[in-house]
């Protein structure tokens, strides 16, 4: 049982570390990205959706 959980350990350890040497460095010449148009739109959408969902559930209680 100990060896089990010994071993579970280590391959934890060894695959958090390969993660860890896996990422790469980002370059800082990256230029700013503008936000999409449909995004305002999309958010209004989701905010009158969830209101509009809500309000009907006050009406059926």
């Amino acid at each position: 049982m100990k060896n089990i959980a010994k071993l579970k350990y280590s391959l934890a350890l060894v695959l958090f570390t390969v993660t860890l040497q896996a990422q790469e460095s980002f370059p800082d010449d990256v230029n700013d990205v503008p936000i999409d148009d449909y995004l305002p739109l999309l958010f209004i959408t989701a905010i009158g959706i969830a209101y509009w969902l809500i309000h009907k559930r006050k009406l059926v209680k």
